[in-house]
């Protein structure tokens, strides 16, 4: 199941006529009807499979991206917020893609860093996510106002037990604050 606050709302649009299939299910179908063998991949991270959807990027056609990743990557913005289409990786800094992830080692994809402002530490979001690193999402009326907070496993324990005390908020990295 997927939500449709973080895949994007299908019917904002209008309701469909007949089936309704997600853009990843009509790629799949498609693909089948041509005897290719479906793949589909984030550009941003090297977990397969999972809520992707294509991105809008000028000169990446057929490239697909987690919105999870699109979500929480600063640099990643949609055409259409709402619908979570249009998916642009063209903001993203250079040393974001060259990043190493120390959760699976690989430098695939983007990486975030952690928010501790001295710590060295970057990973992909849907590695954090699956070792169950801290990883704020505050979306913001405008996307200046949007923080997005990521931090490595001792930072994410560090902020568990702060988190306690009630007197800290997440911040975004000075360097994000552009």
């Amino acid at each position: 199941m997927v939500h449709t606050t973080c895949y994007g709302n299908p019917l904002i649009k209008g309701v469909p006529d007949g089936e309704w299939f997600c853009i990843q299910c009509l790629a799949s179908k498609s693909e089948r009807s041509e005897n290719k063998q479906s793949s589909l991949s984030c550009c941003l991270c090297p977990t397969k499979g999972g809520a992707l959807k294509p991105t809008a990027t000028e000169g990446g056609e057929g490239s697909w991206a987690h919105v999870v990743c699109a979500l929480l990557i600063p640099e990643v913005f949609f055409e259409d917020p709402d619908g979570r289409e249009g998916i642009h990786c063209s903001k993203v800094p250079k040393r974001r893609w060259e990043g190493k992830c120390y959760v699976c080692k690989r430098r695939k994809g983007c990486v975030i860093d952690c928010s501790e402002p001295k710590c060295p530490l970057a990973f992909h979001a849907t590695c954090g996510l699956k070792e169950d690193l801290c990883i704020e999402f505050k979306e913001g009326k405008k996307k200046k106002e949007t923080i997005v907070a990521g931090f490595c496993k001792s930072h994410t324990e560090l902020w568990d037990k702060q988190q306690q005390s009630g007197k800290f908020k997440i911040v975004a990295r000075e360097e994000h604050r552009k």
